[in-house]
């Protein structure tokens, strides 16, 4: 797919335009050289399988639906309220029919872990205890993953030779 097909539709094009005029002024934080996406989506492409591309764009996604739903609570401008919730639709079609499958569920599990308290001393016991097989099922799936790579380069290898 080329960037062209890849496009932003143009009447999301025009509310995106329309939103940036109502948001963004002269702002020099805005331009700061300190992106909140675009350097993950960078890193994105370069590091990550496609599943884990699927999550981490899924992620952006939901990220992006939180933004905007709090600035539409926040904003008393109905045109702009409107235009918030259209991006908004645009972004949840993106997201279910781009990032469907087990993105969501693996969220909630990136989530479930991301809100665990390191400082409780439970938790820390717990933690401590099943580390061992926490450990061994780390060892098994690096384990298959290297198997399947070698199995990959074998078969590579032979339909070169053939």
């Amino acid at each position: 797919m080329t960037y062209a097909e890849a496009s932003v539709p143009e009447n999301l094009d025009k509310s995106i335009d329309e939103l940036k005029a109502y948001y963004i002024k002269d702002d020099f934080e805005t331009h700061n050289a300190h992106p909140v996406f675009l350097r993950i989506l960078k890193d994105l492409k370069v590091n990550l399988e496609e599943s884990e591309q699927n999550l981490l764009m899924s992620i952006i996604m939901d990220t992006y639906t939180r933004i905007f739903t709090r600035m539409q609570n926040e904003s008393l401008d109905v045109a702009t309220k409107d235009r918030l919730a259209h991006v908004q639709e645009h972004l949840k079609k993106l997201q279910e029919n781009y990032f469907p499958g087990k993105s969501a569920e693996l969220k909630t599990y990136a989530e479930t872990l991301w809100a665990i308290k390191e400082n409780d001393p439970i938790i820390q016991r717990k933690a401590l205890f099943e580390l061992k097989r926490v450990y061994r099922e780390a060892t098994q799936m690096r384990n298959l993953k290297n198997k399947d790579r070698r199995r990959r380069q074998a078969k590579s290898i032979r339909k070169q030779k053939s």
